[in-house]
């Protein structure tokens, strides 16, 4: 009987061990599973009717402080042509409040009327370049074209460029929020 004795506390000590190794075993599993879970099943719960892992870019844009961010003048741009142009966005970040610089394209397509859009292809957001000579818009990492209005003329992207809003009051261009299709 004597003998027993250490037994018992010795199984009761690997006991409390291999408990122990089991919560931390289970925890580092949650961990790792409960990331993967969300991935996978998130868009389903959410009520997304498509997967679009690698089709869906959405730009980097931040959201402005403000409604309507001037621009600059109408009158000197250039009609037909798109002008890459540097925007400065107010946006907050917790109590900062700065002048965030959004690179946009501006084509003036009449004496009153420009379309703004955002410089990021819609297949994996690298960003465009216009070719004055073609009239059309460039990516230059997976060949995406697009046309003077944005639109898909070859390649891997899914959708047209993405435009923002505009508002022109006395001859001066203002840009909105980016209006991303299907929001």
């Amino acid at each position: 009987m004597a003998q027993d004795e250490p037994q018992e506390g010795r199984s009761t000590r690997r006991q409390a061990v291999m408990t122990a190794l089991g919560a931390i075993v289970g925890f580092i599993s949650a961990a790792l599973v409960v990331p993967l879970v969300v991935f996978l099943f998130g868009p389903a719960v959410r009520g997304k009717s498509s997967w679009g892992l690698l089709g869906r870019s959405i730009p980097p844009t931040p959201r402005s402080r403000e409604p309507w961010v001037r621009v600059g003048d109408l009158g000197p741009m250039p009609q037909g042509d798109a002008v890459l142009t540097t925007v400065r966005l107010p946006v907050q970040e917790g109590w900062i409040q700065s002048d965030m610089p959004v690179t946009v394209y501006v084509r003036r397509s009449g004496p009153d009327s420009a379309t703004i859009y955002d410089i990021h292809c819609t297949h994996m957001g690298c960003p465009v370049r216009w070719n004055q000579a073609a009239g059309r818009f460039l990516c230059p990492c997976h060949g995406g074209v697009f046309d003077g209005d944005g639109h898909v003329l070859s390649g891997p992207p899914p959708r047209p460029l993405d435009r923002y809003a505009v508002k022109v009051d006395a001859g001066v261009l203002y840009m909105g929020a980016l209006e991303l299709p299907g929001t």
